[in-house]
């Protein structure tokens, strides 16, 4: 993964000292710190909102809150801690335009108005293969359509569950880390979510009920290939 990806998960003895550093002012030791969790903080941060720039105001307002609470935490899951934070920050931002909307630059042109839109599908997209149909492209793309609007219909728990285990591949203890719930919590949120993803996805595109059954196949090769 980019950026650090799924590296620095746990307490071991190098990041509890750099927490001590940065509690002491070391802003090197502070920037070390959280690295390795910035890219799946600020993915994260860019599912709540769908935009890049307010998903990089989360994450910058997220630095800036661990920083001043950095006296306060405990030095476990400080990945789980980080993440949570930016969530919070890009929760706290969809809040703020929510009750202080503003209108685009009228000199926006269709395809920039069209990047939000395709921000908010990139998290379901299937990764493209070596298909150059274009009837075939199309089928992807409506499918790839008809999954971000059944994703974004059901609770956000169950959402962010099924994405860190499916999409970016952390297994269920990382996502009960992360979380701060049980495995079996995560399991149940999971499984549940697939069965909603399969009923909207029947209701959204008839007779293709079990495509989102896919989302799933990591189970079955984690069985063959443990």
């Amino acid at each position: 993964m980019a950026r650090g990806g799924r590296a620095g998960g746990g307490e071991g003895a190098e990041r509890t000292a750099l927490l001590a550093a940065a509690r002491a002012g070391s802003q090197d030791a502070f920037r070390d710190l959280f690295t390795p969790d910035l890219d799946l903080a600020w993915r994260m941060a860019l599912r709540i909102t769908g935009s890049e720039a307010s998903a990089d105001d989360a994450l910058q307002a997220g630095l800036l809150s661990a920083y001043r609470s950095l006296d306060r935490v405990a030095p476990t899951n400080l990945r789980g801690w980080f993440v949570r934070i930016v969530e919070n920050a890009a929760r706290d931002l969809m809040r703020r335009e929510r009750r202080h909307p503003t209108l685009p630059f009228a000199s926006e042109t269709h395809e920039e108005a069209g990047e939000g839109a395709h921000r908010e599908r990139v998290a379901a997209e299937p990764q493209a293969g070596a298909a150059s149909d274009p009837a075939q492209r199309a089928e992807a793309s409506e499918l790839a359509a008809a999954l971000a609007t059944a994703l974004g219909a059901i609770p956000e728990e169950r959402r962010r569950a099924i994405l860190l285990y499916d999409v970016d591949g952390y297994d269920y203890a990382e996502i009960a880390d992360l979380t701060g719930v049980s495995v079996g919590t995560i399991k149940s949120r999971i499984s549940r979510g697939r069965e909603e993803l399969r009923r909207l996805l029947a209701d959204l595109r008839p007779g293709t009920a079990g495509a989102p059954l896919s989302l799933g196949e990591r189970d079955e090769q984690r069985r063959r290939h443990p």
